[in-house]
């Protein structure tokens, strides 16, 4: 719970909602899996040479999602290097859509930390292994 809470916005309640859902980081195998459980994934429509990505999938648990993504605004603001991110992904595709890849950058994050047992850091610079 430590390791989580030490990341900007996400306080006691996100944490604990996020350990409660998932409970083993471990059996993730990949950060992609991670993410596609829950439903931080765009989906894709592919037709020969065209590629389209869509919405994203909204499998998964709900509740963490959304904990993410509120958390996620609070990370923009306190992390420069995900702000930057933000800031060049709302050029191109939207705010809210800029957002949500934040969202999947977090819990990937948060699955490295856990697996890791490392605090989290501003920038991101033990994380560049996810």
């Amino acid at each position: 719970m430590r390791l989580i809470q030490s990341i900007p916005g996400v306080g006691i309640l996100t944490g604990m909602e996020i350990l409660v859902e998932l409970q083993n980081f471990a059996r993730f195998k990949t950060s992609e899996e991670i993410a596609s459980y829950i439903g931080l994934t765009p989906s894709e429509y592919s037709t020969g040479p065209y590629v389209r990505q869509g919405r994203i999938t909204r499998c998964g648990n709900k509740r963490v999602r959304v904990a993410l993504i509120e958390s996620s605004w609070i990370l923009v603001g306190k992390d420069p290097l995900i702000r930057a991110k933000y800031l060049k992904l709302k050029s191109s595709k939207g705010a809210k859509r800029a957002i949500v890849a934040i969202a999947r950058k977090l819990i990937i994050r948060i699955r490295v930390m856990l697996l890791q047992n490392a605090p989290y850091r501003t920038g991101g610079s033990m994380l560049q292994a996810a």
